[in-house]
């Protein structure tokens, strides 16, 4: 009796709580710091209807932050008191998982709606806000379930704490490393720079003479375009943009969005818990960084494209984390290090290939038909980005399947 009152006052359920609580009072605060600058240029004449929808999705995003923390802190307080998790709160539960898949249903219905939304400034700033959440979190909630499906993810509570720590720390702390690597970048560029002017004291007058034009072009970017075109179509200015996001950019997220994980280094999880315990981190991670390159949207078609866009990177960071977690937990438990290397190199490649193709369709473009290419155009250059999120769903339900046949009397175990 002693032992399981130990158990159930383990150190972790108390940190998780105490977690819990504390980032739920940082998102309220952030919420109503953002709420009071949103009604502030909301009846300011001065501020533009693009600041008020900015702090509008920014305090949707604090809210939604705050709420997903809301299990955690529930589970935390039901371990402690010894009682049984409701049965919404257990991901394991077959009922709600049907209901969660049959969601995907309504998505087109949203992804409209936002389009329709994002055309109208007025309503945008009213409306927006809660259809992004719903538009990029629908696509989030059903890739994790549809990759889940049958297979054991361990203790309720302890999915819980990863999805939660990988939706609100993990999108910062690798904001901060990767802008100290593009820094150090940027800093071995200028000083190679430097070095080519005291060479060549013609450079430093055309790099002089560019920063004029552009300076003098103020808001026309089909002309900034057309000063810098002769520059980032030199090979060196793409060898090193390709470095930086398909190399380094991959690694950098690839190896921090698992940080959860190095918590169960002394837990005997099994394949399936360490690919589903990946799955979360990469879906808290998908799930914030979406919402933010959504609120950077500027048109209705910007808005379509980036939400259609961010569910194929949901799926990419899902199925790179998901490999990441299957490797580990072969590694701690089977001692197969060398599995997980090969994991490991997978989710790289897959990033650094995602990221490559991506790269690519917002610069092609440029070249073939300027600023402002048609819908069915910039579908036709997406059509690799399309295929590779296809290629990473079969992937995802190919894993799924594997495991489940494989360690089937695991998937059984009802915790």
């Amino acid at each position: 009796m002693a032992s399981a009152q130990a158990s159930r006052r383990d150190w972790r359920t108390i940190l998780t709580l105490g977690y819990s609580i504390l980032g739920m009072l940082y998102f309220l605060i952030q919420s109503l710091v953002m709420g009071g600058l949103w009604l502030t240029t909301l009846f300011s004449e001065g501020m533009g209807s693009a600041q008020n929808i900015s702090f509008g999705l920014l305090l949707w995003s604090s809210l939604l932050s705050g709420f997903l923390l809301l299990p955690l802190l529930l589970l935390s307080l039901y371990q402690l008191r010894g009682k049984p998790l409701p049965r919404w709160l257990d991901p394991k539960d077959t009922a709600v998982g049907k209901w969660v898949m049959g969601l995907i249903l309504v998505w087109p219905l949203f992804v409209f709606l936002g389009w329709w939304v994002a055309e109208r400034p007025a309503v945008s700033a009213f409306l927006l806000g809660p259809i992004n959440l719903l538009a990029v979190g629908l696509p989030v909630l059903w890739i994790f379930n549809a990759a889940r499906r049958k297979l054991n993810g361990g203790v309720p509570l302890r999915q819980w704490r990863i999805f939660g720590f990988s939706l609100t720390m993990v999108p910062t702390i690798v904001i901060v490393v990767e802008l100290l690597a593009v820094s150090f970048i940027a800093l071995m560029i200028g000083v190679l720079l430097i070095y080519g002017i005291s060479l060549d004291s013609r450079l430093e007058e055309a790099l002089t003479d560019l920063a004029n034009q552009i300076e003098g072009a103020g808001e026309d970017l089909e002309l900034i375009f057309q000063l810098l075109r002769p520059y980032i179509s030199q090979p060196t200015v793409i060898v090193w943009a390709l470095v930086i996001f398909g190399g380094v950019v991959p690694i950098v997220e690839e190896l921090l969005k698992p940080i959860a994980l190095w918590g169960l280094v002394v837990s005997d999880i099994s394949p399936q818990e360490g690919f589903v315990a990946g799955l979360l981190c990469g879906a808290g991670f998908a799930l914030m960084e979406n919402i933010l390159y959504l609120s950077m949207a500027v048109t209705s078609q910007d808005w379509l494209l980036i939400t259609v866009g961010r569910a194929g990177t949901a799926a990419m960071h899902m199925l790179g984390s998901g490999l990441m977690g299957w490797g580990l937990a072969k590694a701690w438990r089977d001692g197969q290090w060398g599995f997980s290397v090969v994991t490991t190199l997978s989710a790289f490649l897959l990033h650094g290939l995602w990221n490559t193709l991506a790269l690519m369709v917002g610069i092609v473009p440029l070249f073939l038909v300027g600023l402002e290419p048609t819908l069915w155009q910039t579908i036709l250059f997406t059509s690799p980005l399309i295929t590779l999120f296809i290629v990473s769903i079969v992937v995802l339900f190919g894993i799924n399947r594997y495991l489940f046949k494989k360690f089937k009397p695991e998937a059984e175990i009802i915790l």
